[in-house]
């Protein structure tokens, strides 16, 4: 699958559950949720969600199969010989940047390099999170009366 379509997908499916997420949220709170508990329960639903992925990751590429990077850096390696290929770029730049992204893809998988990648990844989350909090925000109406301010005592 071409990397654009991946993340495509991948913010596509982030959206939805941020979606469930804050519909949930709103519904625990009586139908209101501000911008700010939306944004709360989403950035930390795609937080959880990016912290127990790369823990996954950690553990698969540590522990249950290392020889996997290799096999990534290679994948890696090959979508960027195509897409140089496709720009036409020359055989000895292509060379020598290849090089470096077979040596770039190899040090990205080690377990510091991931957790890098939270902190790079929360940035992403919380930006998706900002947006999807605006169409999730729903405040209190007005002219609503609520029984409770009127009795001063709890109904």
């Amino acid at each position: 699958i071409n990397i654009w379509l991946q993340m495509l997908l991948g913010i596509i499916i982030m959206c939805i559950i941020f979606y469930i997420a804050g519909k949930a949220e709103r519904g625990d709170r009586g139908g209101v949720l501000t911008y700010g508990e939306a944004l709360k329960t989403t950035f930390l639903t795609g937080f959880v969600g990016l912290v127990i992925g790369t823990l996954f990751l950690i553990i698969l590429i540590q522990l249950v199969d290392p020889s996997l990077v290799e096999k990534l850096t290679q994948m890696s390696v090959d979508a960027a010989r195509s897409m140089m290929e496709s720009f036409g770029m020359p055989e000895d730049q292509m060379a020598e940047a290849l090089e470096k992204a077979e040596e770039d893809a190899a040090n990205s998988f080690t377990p510091l390099r991931q957790l890098i990648n939270i902190f790079t990844g929360s940035i992403m989350v919380l930006i998706v999170s900002a947006i999807m909090s605006i169409f999730l925000k729903k405040e209190a109406d007005p002219n609503k009366v609520n029984l409770n301010d009127i009795s001063g005592t709890d109904v």
